[in-house]
C-alpha cells in the first residue's frame, strides 16, 4: 500500500490546478480564435482540433521548411472566451514562441490550415499588443484567425505573400468585429479569464550511485512547462519496496512545505503519478531508503 505523509494524496489524472502565473498577462504569450471564412464573425463551426508545434534550435541554421511531419495524438484543450449569452468562441490555451519554427494547425474534417508563427518574420508577435492600444486588456485578446485551407501569417496573408505588407482586409474586418465584441464582453465582466490546463508527465531520473568513498554531486531534474496546468511525475522504483523523503528548501520566502514521504512497492507502482504542481521551486534534499539500502540526492525542481 502506497501513502504520502505529512500532506494529502495529490494524485490522480485528470485534476486540474491554478497556473502559478497567468497567462492572459504575459505580454509574450499568444492565444488563437478560430472563425468562419466569412464576412460576419462565427465561430468555427464542427469538429475540429489544433496543434501548436515547435522545433529547431537558434544556434544551427534551418531552411524554410512548412510542411508538417505528423501531428500530436492529442490536440491543445481549447477554452471559452466568453460567458453564457455571448458567441461561443473557442481559443487556445496561451503559447510562446520559444523556437524558431512555430505553427498553429487546426484540422477540420479533410481541410487542414497552417499558420506559421515562426519568429523569423518580424511584427507577427505585435498583433496583440496593437489592439490592447485600444481595448481593456486586463486579460489579452486571442488573435482571430478565419479558417482558410492552407498555410498562411497570423496576419491573415497568404504565406506566398509578403508577412510585412498590410493585413488581409477579411482578417482585419473580423478582428475589428471581434474587438467591439471583447469591449463590451470585458465591461460587462464576461470574458472567462484563461487558464493553461494541459498535464506535463515526466519519469524522474535518479542520479547514478555514487561510487565507494566518494560524495559526488547527485542531481535528479525536474523541469516543468508553464504550459501545464497541471505537472505529474513518477518517482522510479528501487528494489522490492522503497521510500523517498523530500525536505523542501524553496527558492522564494513565503512558500514553505512541509517534508513529504512517499512509500512505494512493486505491488502498486505501476501507473501512479504524483501531482507536484504547487511544489515550490528550488533544490530539496531527497533520501531514498530501498530494501534497506539508503542513499541521497538533490531533486531540483524549476
Amino acid at each position: 500500500m502506497r501513502t504520502l505523509l505529512l500532506i494529502p494524496l495529490l494524485v490522480l489524472l485528470g485534476s486540474v490546478h491554478g497556473q502559478h502565473l497567468d497567462p492572459d498577462q504575459q505580454p509574450y504569450w499568444t492565444r488563437y480564435t478560430f472563425v468562419e471564412d466569412s464576412s460576419v464573425l462565427i465561430p468555427l463551426k464542427g469538429d475540429y482540433h489544433v496543434h501548436f508545434l515547435q522545433s529547431g534550435m537558434w544556434w544551427t541554421y534551418m531552411p524554410p521548411d512548412h510542411r508538417i511531419h505528423g501531428l500530436p495524438e492529442k490536440g491543445l484543450r481549447l477554452q471559452p472566451v466568453f460567458s453564457n449569452d455571448l458567441p461561443m468562441f473557442q481559443a487556445t490555451p496561451a503559447r510562446g514562441t520559444e523556437q524558431p519554427e512555430v505553427k498553429v494547425v487546426v484540422v477540420r474534417e479533410q481541410d487542414t490550415m497552417v499558420v506559421t508563427l515562426s519568429t523569423y518574420y518580424q511584427g507577427m508577435g505585435s498583433l496583440v499588443n496593437e489592439r490592447c492600444k485600444k481595448l481593456d486588456c486586463t486579460r489579452r485578446p486571442p488573435v482571430v484567425l478565419p479558417f482558410r485551407p492552407g498555410l498562411y501569417f497570423p496576419n491573415g496573408r497568404s504565406l506566398y505573400q509578403d508577412p510585412e505588407s498590410i493585413g488581409d482586409p477579411l482578417t482585419t474586418s473580423l478582428t475589428e468585429q471581434f474587438d467591439a465584441l471583447w469591449k463590451k464582453a470585458m465591461k460587462e465582466e464576461r470574458v472567462v479569464p484563461q487558464l493553461n490546463t494541459d498535464t506535463c508527465q515526466q519519469e524522474i531520473v535518479l542520479p547514478p550511485d555514487p561510487e565507494p568513498n566518494r560524495t559526488p554531486m547527485r542531481d535528479a531534474w525536474v523541469l516543468r512547462s508553464p504550459y501545464c496546468g497541471t505537472h505529474l511525475v513518477h518517482f522510479p522504483l528501487k528494489g522490492s519496496r522503497c521510500t523517498y523523503t523530500i525536505t523542501f528548501i524553496p527558492y522564494s520566502p513565503g512558500k514553505d512545505m512541509d517534508p513529504v514521504t512517499l512509500d512505494t512497492s512493486a505491488l502498486d507502482d505501476v501507473n501512479y503519478w504524483l501531482d507536484i504542481t504547487e511544489w515550490p521551486i528550488g533544490d530539496h534534499p531527497a533520501r531514498l531508503v530501498a530494501d534497506g539500502v539508503e542513499e541521497t540526492f538533490t531533486l531540483k525542481l524549476r
